[in-house]
């Protein structure tokens, strides 16, 4: 049986800013064959979104439109086209006994331009 709602679960915010000079996507693999986009940023754009926590087992999740909680397996942004070669990995606590801390990141070019490095602000 599929847990729907956010009943025993703690919003938490994820807050991009593209810092490049191209448009990136940012997305969640929810099971090893299906991911679903999160947001699109425009050069110089930012997007805001919501994830929710189960701090009793640090499972991170988005909430489908029937609410059914769909846990989050990696999550990621990259180059708009190329999002999954071009990505940055957005590393998630999933400490059981406490909720997921707020996400909020700033993308940037790699060195080379040819990938995204997203970077927690405060140099995480």
């Amino acid at each position: 049986m599929v847990e729907r709602g956010v009943e025993g679960l703690v919003a938490v915010t994820f807050h991009i800013e593209n810092a490049t000079r191209r448009p990136i996507t940012c997305s969640a693999a929810i099971a090893h064959w299906y991911s679903a986009k999160i947001g699109m940023l425009s050069p110089g754009g930012r997007f805001d979104a919501k994830f929710w926590s189960k701090p009793a087992t640090g499972e991170v999740f988005l909430l489908n439109d029937k609410q059914d909680r769909m846990p989050i397996q990696r999550l990621w942004c990259g180059f708009a086209g190329a999002d999954v070669s071009t990505r940055s990995e957005i590393a998630l606590a999933r400490r059981a006994g406490a909720a997921e801390p707020a996400i909020d990141l700033v993308c940037v070019s790699r060195a080379d331009e040819r990938a995204l490095d997203c970077r927690r602000r405060g140099g995480e």
